[in-house]
Order: C-alpha cells, then sequence, then structure tokens
C-alpha cells in the first residue's frame, strides 16, 4: 500500500535573481531562510541561517581589470567574466598575502609589483561589494608549532639576456609549511633580501616567457639563491592529435604542498592560462623531484576540430609531472585516449551559447578542496561531437557547462577518464530536479543533506539533469523552500537548499522538506515541485569519509536518508518528444552514505492537459529503478507533456515530485 501524504501550508517568500555560478570547488550560492512569524507555534520557531563561512564562500563580486577585461572574483578565485576578450593573451593568476592577481602576462612583465595593484582582484572586490569575503582562506594553524629561527635570504636574477634583472617576477613558498610563506616580489634593481624562517622553500622567477623554478631550497641564514633565465630553455610543445585539430586553450599550473591538508588545499602557485591558436611560448628549466612535501606541474591542452568538420569532435590532454624534466610528449597516442559521446542539449532551441569549462587538478589537491580551472570553450546549443581524454590516473577532471538561455549552471561528477574507455554524456538532459554532488573519490564535495545533532545542512542544487551526480544551479529563478518537525513548521526561506543549514530539536523525528523551485528560462520545466518526507535522528548515521563536506556551520555531520529522483523521457536534444510510443525511465537514489532499506515503491503519472487531467502508467522495475511506456496521443502536438511522481522505502522516506512542461510534442 502507498503510503499516505501529509499536506502542511507552505509560504512562498519574495523572489530574488540570483548571478551565473562558473565554477563550484566547495563553494555555493547561500541561502538565508527565516521562520515566518504569522505560523501558529507554542514559542517563536527557529530561524535558518547560512553559516558565516558559506556566506564567505559565496561572496561573487564582478571587477574591472585595467584595458577593459572585468573579473568574476570569490574566495575560491577570479577568472574572466569574458574569455574571449583575452583571446590569444597569456594570463597570469596568482596569490600573494592572502589576495589573488589577475594579470595578462605581458602587463606583468612591464609592470612588476610597483604596478600590479590594479590587478588586485581581492581589493578591487572588497572595494566595490565590500567586506573581506573574497581572500581566499588561509589557515595560519597549519604552519606548526614550536619556535623557528629567521635567516636572512638573497636571491639574484639574470635575465634572458644574461644580465641582472630589472623587471619580472618571484613567487616564494614555503615547502615546510605551505600556508606560512606565500609571496610575491616584484624584481627592480637584479636581487632582493628577505628575512624567513629558516627551512625549505620554493621560488619561482617569471620573466616574460621564462619560468625559472627552484623547488627546493635549504634556506638558513645568509643562503643566497641565484636564479638564471637562460636556463629555462625547455618549450611544452602543443601535441600532435591523432586527427588534425585547432588549439582553443593551453594552461600550465605550479603545484606546490607541504603535504598537509591545509598544504594541499592552498591551490597553484602560479598559473598560465591563454586562448587561442597560437602557442603559448612558454619555456621552463628542469628540476630535480622534491624530497619535502609534494610538487607537481600540470600542463592541458583543448584542441577543437577544424571548423565545418561534418563530425565536430574535440581533444583534452592533461600531463602532470613530479618535476620539471628536459623534454615533454609532443604527440597523443591513440592508446592513451578515453572516447566520450557528449550531446551537449538544448531545451531552448540551438542558438545562444553554452560555456564550457574543464577544471584539471591532481587528485591529491582535488580531495583537499581544490579544483583548477584550465579551459573554456563556447558551443552552440545542441551540439553533439566524440571528446577524447588524455592524461594520467592521478588527474581529476571536473567539467562544467553553464546555458546562457535557460540560466542553468552544470557540475558534472568528478572523474578519471581511463585510457581505452568508451563513454557517453549527455549535459541537461532529461528533466531539471534537486540532487546534489556525488563523492567519486578523487575529489572534495558537499554532502547534499546531512545534520550534525542539532543543525541539518544541506547542499541540495534545483536543476541537475538525467547524469548522477551533476549538480545544478539556476541563476533566474526561485526556490522556496519550508522545513517541518513532527508536523510542525521550522522555517521557510526563498533561496533554496544549496547551502544552507537550520538549527533542529535534537531526539528522532518526522521530517517534511519541501522545495519550490520556479524558473525564468523559457516554457520548459518552468517549475518543479518537490517534497521529501523522511525520519531521522539528526547527527546519528555512518561516518562521511574526509573529503565530503558539511555544507554548513557544523564539524562534523551525518547523512539524512533523504531519497532522490530523476526522470529521462529520451526526447531529442531539444527535450521533445514525437507522438506515439515513447520510454521513460525513472531511477530514484538516496542520500550518499545514508543507511536504509531499498526502494519499495513508486508511481508515475502523466498529463497532456498542463496538469488539468493525470492517467496512471505503469511501471515495470524494483529497488529504485523503474521504466514505463507511455503514448503519446497525436492531438498532443504542439503541446508539452507533465509528469507527477513518488517513491518509498519501507521506513519511511518518501520523494513526491511535480514535473509540469517536461517535454514539448513535436
Amino acid at each position: 500500500m502507498e503510503p499516505s501524504l501529509r499536506h502542511l501550508p507552505k509560504r512562498l517568500l519574495p523572489h530574488r535573481r540570483r548571478s551565473a555560478l562558473w565554477a563550484l570547488a566547495l563553494t555555493a550560492a547561500c541561502g538565508l531562510f527565516v521562520a515566518p512569524s504569522s505560523s501558529a507555534q507554542n514559542s517563536p520557531p527557529a530561524a535558518f541561517t547560512a553559516a558565516p563561512a558559506a556566506s564567505a564562500a559565496a561572496a561573487h563580486c564582478q571587477v574591472r581589470l585595467p584595458g577593459g577585461l572585468t573579473a568574476d572574483v570569490t574566495a575560491a578565485g577570479a577568472r574572466l567574466a569574458d574569455p574571449a576578450a583575452a583571446s590569444g593573451r597569456l594570463m597570469l593568476a596568482f596569490r600573494s598575502n592572502g589576495h589573488q592577481y589577475l594579470v595578462p602576462a605581458d602587463a606583468a612583465a612591464r609592470a612588476g609589483t610597483a604596478g600590479l595593484a590594479a590587478y588586485d582582484t581581492t581589493a578591487l572586490a572588497q572595494q566595490h561589494c565590500g567586506g573581506a569575503a573574497f581572500a581566499p582562506a588561509r589557515t595560519r594553524g597549519a604552519t606548526g608549532a614550536g619556535s623557528y629561527t629567521m635567516a636572512r635570504l638573497t636571491v639574484h636574477l639574470v635575465n634572458p639576456e644574461g644580465q641582472p634583472a630589472f623587471q619580472g617576477l618571484v613567487f616564494l613558498i614555503g615547502a615546510d609549511h605551505t600556508t606560512y610563506a606565500d609571496q610575491l616580489f616584484g624584481v627592480t634593481r637584479g636581487s632582493f633580501k628577505i628575512a624567513v624562517p629558516a627551512g625549505h622553500y620554493e621560488a619561482v622567477y617569471v620573466d616574460g616567457s621564462h619560468i625559472t623554478v627552484a623547488p627546493e631550497v635549504a634556506v638558513a641564514d645568509g643562503t643566497a639563491l641565484t636564479m638564471d633565465a637562460r636556463t629555462a630553455t625547455h618549450t611544452i610543445p602543443v601535441p600532435a592529435t591523432p586527427r588534425a585539430a585547432q588549439l582553443t586553450n593551453t594552461e600550465l599550473s605550479l603545484y606546490r604542498s607541504d603535504g598537509t591538508p591545509s598544504g594541499d588545499a592552498a591551490g597553484p602557485v602560479l598559473q598560465l592560462q591563454q586562448m587561442g591558436s597560437a602557442p603559448s611560448g612558454i619555456t621552463l628549466n628542469t628540476t630535480d623531484p622534491v624530497r619535502h612535501g609534494r610538487f607537481e606541474a600540470v600542463a592541458t591542452f583543448d584542441l577543437a576540430s577544424p571548423a565545418g568538420a561534418p563530425e565536430p569532435y574535440a581533444y583534452h590532454v592533461a600531463d602532470a609531472f613530479d618535476h620539471l624534466p628536459g623534454s615533454y610528449p609532443d604527440r597523443v597516442s591513440p592508446s592513451s585516449l578515453a572516447t566520450v559521446t557528449r550531446t551537449y542539449s538544448a531545451p531552448a532551441g540551438a542558438s545562444g551559447i553554452d560555456l564550457l569549462v574543464d577544471n584539471v587538478t591532481p587528485v591529491w589537491a582535488a580531495t583537499a578542496g581544490v579544483q583548477t580551472t584550465t579551459g573554456f570553450e563556447f558551443l552552440t546549443p545542441g551540439t553533439v561531437r566524440t571528446e577524447y581524454y588524455s592524461s594520467p590516473a592521478g588527474l581529476n577532471w571536473r567539467t562544467q557547462v553553464e546555458d546562457e538561455q535557460t540560466f542553468t549552471t552544470l557540475t558534472g561528477a568528478d572523474t578519471r577518464y581511463l585510457p581505452g574507455t568508451r563513454t557517453a554524456e549527455t549535459w541537461e538532459g532529461g528533466v531539471p530536479h534537486p540532487g546534489g554532488q556525488s563523492d567519486r573519490g578523487t575529489g572534495a564535495v558537499y554532502c547534499a543533506a546531512c545534520a550534525s545533532a542539532d543543525t541539518m545542512v544541506f547542499a541540495i542544487g534545483p536543476d541537475g539533469d538525467s547524469t548522477p551526480g551533476t549538480l545544478g544551479t539556476g541563476f533566474d529563478q526561485t526556490d522556496s523552500v519550508s522545513l517541518s518537525r513532527d508536523g510542525e513548521l521550522l522555517a521557510t526561506g526563498s533561496d533554496g537548499l544549496f547551502e544552507t543549514s537550520a538549527p533542529v530539536p535534537t531526539g528522532r523525528a518526522d521530517y517534511r522538506l519541501e522545495e519550490h523551485s520556479v524558473r525564468g528560462g523559457g516554457t520548459l520545466s518552468p517549475r518543479t515541485d518537490t517534497v521529501w518526507s523522511f525520519t531521522a535522528d539528526p547527527g546519528h548515521g555512518p561516518a562521511l569519509p574526509s573529503r565530503v563536506h558539511c555544507a554548513g556551520p557544523v564539524d562534523s555531520c551525518a547523512p539524512l536518508p533523504l531519497l532522490y529522483a530523476s526522470l529521462d523521457a529520451g526526447g531529442d536534444v531539444q527535450h521533445q518528444l514525437a507522438p506515439g510510443r515513447n520510454t521513460v525511465h525513472l531511477t530514484v537514489t538516496r542520500q550518499q552514505f545514508a543507511t536504509g532499506p531499498a526502494v519499495s515503491g513508486a508511481r508515475l503519472q502523466v498529463s497532456y492537459d498542463g496538469g488539468s487531467t493525470w492517467q496512471p502508467l505503469h511501471l515495470t522495475g524494483t529497488g529504485g529503478s523503474y521504466r514505463a511506456d507511455l503514448t503519446v496521443p497525436a492531438a498532443a502536438e504542439g503541446g508539452t507533456v507533465s509528469f507527477q511522481l513518488a517513491a518509498w522505502d519501507s521506513q519511511g522516506s518518501r520523494i513526491d515530485q511535480v514535473l509540469p512542461s517536461a517535454y514539448r510534442v513535436r
């Protein structure tokens, strides 16, 4: 028998427009929940609030750089708002003393540090948007306990012509305690002196396209270090691909960590990125492997098939090195490739643009919370192409697709592409629905629905697609939510469940969580209404892996037994169904790491008149995997198909969902 569903009053709060999210590296848009004072309660309900850390992570500001460039700034980093505006220019991204910079390499070479204040995206964001939320987090406590001895270090710089350097930049990073020393110096007189705690350091000297790295320097009092740009003679060539392809992006990231979690989470010391078909021209010296902590250099290349290719294709090539070698791969072996057939759906039509963003990060940094953006590409919605991936197993890929027509950003699950494998990926496939990230073991993620003993924390995106682990967030919609406990309304809000938290009483109880998403991105899927019912004793449950984080102000949390539903009727790239017989697939999963029985039942209904009347569909399957046949009547041509579903288990966990106008009938 299907369990009964209780209905409680809902309250919608005012609409608030969101801005676009281009990356998710443990960052998210925060919601602020307030409990309605008009609710009938014996005592005032608790207020939902965003965690302070979440508020900082969500801060977003667009700033203007010299030369007309604009940058989007968050605590996770800064990137160009319009990558095409800097096509063909090498961009230098780095951090110094808690501030992040985004500078064209040619400007950096001319200005040194004296003229880089205009490229300090942290200071610009704080000036224009207020607050200190844009500075990258720095864990001073990770520098170690005990005393240390200061040592005088002199650094001599020799330019590519063999003369004392009068321009360029030097980065100094502590290899014993990564978060202790992370400094930038401008070269003006061929050398500089500094006092630092004695120990091991990495130094990086940038002079134009010459990058000279000393990955492990033992510094005692009086140490002198000479860095000679003439030793940077090794070019990283654009690798030849099995089929002819044009270069669209090049990128180089240098990582240095002391090997601790906080050091691993520091991100790249230096990142150089260039859009366009011209090679970067970067040259490097050679180095030995380090003995203290970690060093890794990651080079990526994105290439696309020639214009007009009847069947488009692309190559995504990445190489990683634990030291700087004397030569680099100059071609891609076919046996090293993973083949992915990718469909970029176009629910709003095949006009406009999709923005494809690749993040390629060493697994050890990704599991600590780092995601490094390495490439941008603009695509026409509706594109279907073959994409080849070549990378070592130690790199994690996290792909994002932003659809400017539906105002949706999709962040895919962490992936390691293995040589010889063949897979298919569909972006924006199926019907938009709430869901969260999946832990794949190679990158840090948020638990979508977890709780400590007195706080529930959520990181549920309202607009996921049919691929498990894809997180979807809309930036032109309202996501009204409410939470009830044993029939008593606790709180409501208008910013969804994407990184929000709420205090709850301790002890076991029955909960009801609702989310009502109203979208502004077209006629298809104008809204999604979801109700979760579950029984929980907050804070009690399996422990989470260290790379899975609580999306709120708690140090530890346990998963809640929420169910998630995904529905896909197999429409075309524009989410259209043909009249006649079609097949619907319904997949129901439980919050990852939560315990509970298998899904024991489901119900699915269809409507061809906008929800005025509903027809039951016969489901086959068990345990959360179901399918049903439906016959779209010819009379529905030009209209839409809506769905209504429910699924449950034997211990009270249930999901109810209404998906109006999910597909168009062509």
